[in-house]
């Protein structure tokens, strides 16, 4: 009768420590908030993916001009209110920007947009 007890005992003690790690996971999950304080949904994570992709690519055909912290150098430096997909797709040749185009689909310029957004 004494280790029937025992082991409910012990099977009501993790049952209650259960509850409580889900529940701080709930609440954790819940209150977990982006770079400004506004909460953070499934489709920010995803956007939190291609931003990195768009770092890599900002890495690949940015930082000659822009440079590797987008302060610039022989080009401008870039931000979000500066940022243009209309000059990444066409270039501006009177400021030396070529035109990326031809050299870059659609995701991937969404995808540097969003890091110059980040």
């Amino acid at each position: 009768m004494v280790l029937i007890d025992l082991a409910n005992r012990s099977l009501i003690l993790i049952i209650g420590v259960a509850i409580v790690v889900v529940a701080a996971g709930i609440y954790y999950v819940s209150t977990s908030s982006g770079p400004i304080g506004e909460s953070v949904t499934p489709s920010e994570i995803v956007t939190s993916q291609k931003s990195i992709k768009g770092e890599e690519l900002y890495a690949d055909y940015c930082t000659g001009c822009h440079g590797a912290k987008r302060v610039g150098g022989v080009g401008p430096a870039l931000s979000a209110s500066n940022t243009n997909r209309g000059v990444i797709e066409k270039g501006n040749l009177d400021e030396g920007m070529p035109a990326f185009k031809g050299e870059l689909s659609q995701e991937e310029i969404d995808s540097i947009i969003d890091y110059l957004n980040s």
